[in-house]
């Protein structure tokens, strides 16, 4: 039978922070997972979250917010890209899908909390659903362009006068592997990132307050596999942040990716 705790009066503290001065690197408990680091084809396309969690934590995230601008951010991101931020350090992040600018506007204070020297750039087809206050701000650049062409987008030339680290967030689930290939030729080096949103298949498939019963299923997860397959001496999963919290328990199932 298991003791009922009543109080905090028995933990020690103390050792939990003289742990975390030990192990820690930029806030990152560097004995936490043996292998941190280990190759796409090594992993499975499951999650420790059900998809009934799932789906009740879908109904949340589209109510949230951020300065009052909707974001529809889960909260398993909210936490994962805080620590990838300040680990990492980028002077670069790019976020490929928009919406109402609030992501990319959370991102460019995050970076600045941390006093990190970084441009954010954020880019849709659309940009009419940017909140004018986000674009008023300034801290993000936006570009409005289409994925399906991504060298227009992204010329080689201004991609190779970007600063590193660079992270790069796909969140726009056009054009994977072209985009992909774009990026890996052109920008992409060690110690980049590359954080693939969405690749849940059991997401709701219509975005927003919907009911309906279709998922998004697993169309995202095997297309960037086929980039993976041809890619897999130069990418590397990071489990470190793919199972912060479980196995694949984030939106973003074997979406933390390092650039090697």
């Amino acid at each position: 039978m298991t003791d009922t705790v009543r109080d905090d009066s028995h933990s020690d503290y103390h050792a939990v922070k003289a742990q975390a001065m030990k192990a820690m690197q930029r806030g990152i408990w560097t004995n936490r997972f043996e292998n941190r680091f280990v190759p796409f084809s090594s992993r499975e396309m499951r999650s420790d979250i059900s998809q009934e969690s799932i789906a009740k934590i879908s109904e949340g995230k589209h109510y949230a917010s951020y300065r009052g601008i909707p974001m529809a951010k889960d909260p398993f991101d909210i936490v994962l890209y805080e620590m990838l931020f300040y680990e990492v350090q980028p002077r670069t992040v790019i976020e490929l899908g928009a919406y109402s600018g609030a992501s990319a506007y959370w991102i460019a204070d995050t970076l600045r909390n941390f006093r990190i020297d970084a441009r954010v750039l954020s880019v849709d087809i659309d940009l009419s659903l940017v909140d004018p206050d986000v674009k008023n701000d300034g801290s993000v650049t936006f570009l409005e362009g289409n994925c399906e062409q991504i060298e227009q987008v992204f010329p080689a030339s201004l991609l190779q006068d970007l600063p590193h680290p660079l992270i790069l967030i796909d969140d726009a689930h056009v054009n994977i592997e072209g985009v992909y290939r774009h990026f890996h030729k052109h920008s992409f080096q060690s110690g980049d990132y590359l954080i693939i949103e969405d690749t849940i298949p059991w997401i709701p498939g219509d975005f927003g307050l919907s009911d309906g019963g279709r998922t998004w299923g697993d169309w995202k997860s095997n297309e960037i596999q086929a980039f993976f397959r041809k890619h897999e001496a130069d990418y590397r999963i990071d489990c470190y942040y793919a199972d912060f919290f479980g196995y694949n328990a984030t939106w973003n199932w074997n979406g933390f990716v390092k650039r090697v």
